[in-house]
């Protein structure tokens, strides 16, 4: 028995390092090499099946058949193991080019090998769906013949012919040819959705059952604990000479005027404060707001341009700001003109937007509204420089009222616009997460050197993380409205995210456990401080069109859920060292008790994330299971915390010392799994 455990460590240990080193050697070598040379190599496949066989054998000798939940668990990794072998030895697979109204029967395979078809496939139409008012893809979509029936294939919604699944992959220039990837995988699916729900059904069954340690865990951690914590500082710019600025009420006035920015309709002081922010840092600069700074610039360009460019060293990159500035000049931030086109070559009326000043405008423009597009904004400029206040507010008022008359149908609500206005000022504020995290190091210090915590430090742990819940619940909730989709496709909003399951969870269970409340604004304020840090990301944008699935939002949410509690098990783990050099035995057995509790759900959670990636995966380009850097390292993660659930056979997880420096060790598997591979190692995931 004691070389069965060794082999399956030792197998284990092999796998999760091949995985690690295959993402590495990926970015150096190519998709196509790990694939060939790693992931589709026969000694890869050899280890799984080796280590299945080896921890069958386990199971069996250990009678684990006895505790059916535990059996569920363990049993559905075999099946869906068993389910990618199948699909890796059975399937069918490769892409097929079509043109319009030309009959095709044959596609080529990843060996680009010539496969061909049981039927012929025609392409009827292509299309792109654009969000409305803009030219951002909302979906793609491809009328396929085959015979007299006809299969619809678009962004998350896969054709299926006779088995063979077709799934868009791109689009020929010219919009009269598509390229689909296909799918043919019968067997290999279906087992491996099969092992899905019996993993479900374990997590359930391990989740309900009176029988687990879990149970036990939980009453073992009935009291409260305490933490530790690190502090960060900003800085400011010392006040500017006087400039030229256009009046507030008019600057204000022009932020509401609509613009076409980041593909998407919104107020120009999005615009403005994005501008501001990026050449300056925050949102206002010397007192002035990000619409008097945009618009004084717009305006009084020379003496603004000088000011902020040569004279302000506590800027941003010049590089970075220099090109900012060259795409204000070039009228990028300014396209407040929309006009109507329909032509023989556009089925669909196209909305085009053009920038003040405009000198080369479509024929099929009247001239009175070329006139307008090319001579408004120099009027407004006059009447602000000679200070023709109610002239400038008429001008602005124009402008307006050309953009409803042109496209008012799908132009933002003026509730929408103010309320996004608003989220602009929040968003942009560093001093809300700079405070929450000072107090929450102040309040960490004190909780620390307290054996019993004063009722004025529990009342300002609450009242700061009631604060903290409300302001993210508020950025979360204006982003959803705003954005139109749940906030979690990209770093910055899963940062938001996770801060608020934090604060949540703190919220849910501070009562059985006391010193959660200790750690959630702690956490919470290191997450909206990375979510800052994340940069462009915070703007507002169309989300493209394969992440539009209710599938992509309960993935990542659930993920993200996960990574909260094993930020929590990272904070009981730092307590615990220090309970242990005060050989405060009773509160270290309490906390190792409340982490082991909590690495149930955290497991649990991320187990069902990466499957429900992988569904996803396969609803919106029919292959569930690609390999790429982040699904790999998630694996890695998922297999890493799943270790200790092995405490009875590996004693070592017995000793609170070994358990807690494992646990927090372990937590560089989420960093690689997050930053790493978004900002390092790449692939097709990059993005989140």
């Amino acid at each position: 028995m004691k070389w069965t455990k060794i082999i399956i460590i030792t197998l284990y240990t092999l796998i999760v390092v091949c995985i690690g080193f295959a993402t590495i050697i990926e970015k150096y070598y190519g998709t196509t090499f790990v694939s060939n040379h790693l992931y589709g190599a026969w000694w890869f496949s050899a280890l799984w099946a080796l280590l299945t066989v080896v921890a069958l054998a386990y199971i069996i000798k250990q009678r684990l058949y006895k505790r059916i939940a535990v059996m569920l668990l363990h049993l559905s990794f075999v099946v869906i193991l068993a389910g990618a072998l199948t699909t890796h030895l059975f399937a069918r697979s490769g892409i097929v080019r079509l043109r319009t109204n030309v009959p095709e029967m044959i596609f080529i395979d990843k060996e680009n090998k010539v496969e061909h078809l049981p039927f012929s496939l025609t392409l009827k139409e292509f299309r792109i769906i654009n969000y409305p008012g803009t030219d951002a893809p909302l979906d793609y979509q491809s009328v396929i013949q085959r015979g007299n029936e006809e299969v619809l294939v678009s962004m998350n919604n896969i054709g299926n012919i006779d088995g063979y699944r077709l799934f868009q992959q791109s689009y020929d220039i010219d919009g009269e040819g598509v390229t689909l990837g296909v799918s043919y995988d019968p067997y290999g699916i279906a087992i491996t959705y099969l092992g899905y729900l019996l993993l479900l059904v374990g997590i359930i069954a391990t989740l309900l059952s009176r029988h687990t340690q879990m149970r036990a865990l939980y009453r073992k951690a009935m009291r409260p604990m305490v933490l530790l914590f690190t502090l960060h500082s900003s800085l400011f710019t010392a006040t500017a000479q006087p400039l030229p600025v256009v009046d507030a009420d008019i600057a204000h006035r022009m932020g509401t005027i609509n613009v076409l920015y980041n593909n998407r309709i919104c107020p120009l002081n999005t615009v403005a404060t994005d501008f501001t922010m990026k050449l300056t840092g925050s949102a206002s600069w010397h007192g002035y707001s990000a619409d008097e700074v945009f618009f004084s610039w717009m305006i009084y360009y020379m003496p603004w341009e000088k000011e902020l460019l040569l004279n302000n060293s506590k800027t941003k990159g010049a590089d970075e700001r220099k090109v900012i500035v060259e795409m204000f000049y070039s009228g990028q931030f300014t396209k407040i003109f929309p006009y109507p086109l329909t032509s023989h070559l556009l089925p669909l009326t196209s909305i085009t937007w053009y920038s003040p000043g405009s000198q080369v405008l479509p024929r099929e423009i009247p001239v009175k509204e070329q006139f307008f597009i090319k001579q408004s904004m120099d009027f407004l400029t006059e009447a602000i420089v000679t200070g023709q206040r109610d002239r400038a507010i008429e001008i602005i008022a124009k402008i307006k009222l050309f953009q409803h008359e042109m496209i008012g149908d799908v132009l933002p609500s003026e509730s929408s616009t103010k309320t996004e206005i608003f989220y602009n000022v929040l968003r942009s504020q560093k001093w809300p997460v700079f405070l929450a995290l000072t107090l929450s190091l102040l309040l960490c210090i004190c909780l620390l050197f307290m054996s019993k915590p004063s009722s004025i430090v529990n009342y300002s742990l609450f009242t700061l993380h009631f604060s903290l819940f409300t302001f993210v619940s508020l950025l979360l909730g204006l982003r959803w409205w705003l954005s139109g989709h749940i906030p979690v496709s990209n770093g910055h909003e899963t940062m938001l995210f996770m801060a608020w399951v934090l604060l949540l969870l703190t919220f849910l269970l501070y009562r059985k456990f006391p010193i959660i409340l200790g750690f959630g604004p702690l956490i919470a304020s290191f997450c909206l401080l990375v979510s800052q840090l994340a940069g462009s990301n915070s703007q507002l944008t169309p989300l493209m069109p394969v992440l539009q699935s209710p599938l992509l939002s309960i993935h990542v949410m659930t993920v993200m859920c996960a990574y909260a509690l094993f930020a929590l098990q990272v904070l009981i783990g730092v307590q615990a060292f220090f309970l242990m050099r005060k050989d405060r035995q009773a509160e270290l057995d309490k906390a190792t008790a409340l982490s082991q509790f909590l690495l149930y759900p955290a497991v649990f959670l991320l187990t069902i994330g990466i499957f429900l990636g992988a569904v996803w995966a396969n609803v919106s380009w029919g292959n569930y299971w690609s390999w790429d850097p982040k699904e790999s390292w998630a694996l890695i993660t998922l297999m890493i915390y799943a270790v200790p659930f092995h405490s009875t056979s590996i004693s070592l997880f017995r000793q609170p010392r070994f358990y807690h420096i494992y646990m927090v060790s372990a937590f560089l598997a989420v960093l690689i799994t997050y930053f790493g591979v978004n900002y390092i190692l790449g692939g097709m995931h990059s993005y989140a």
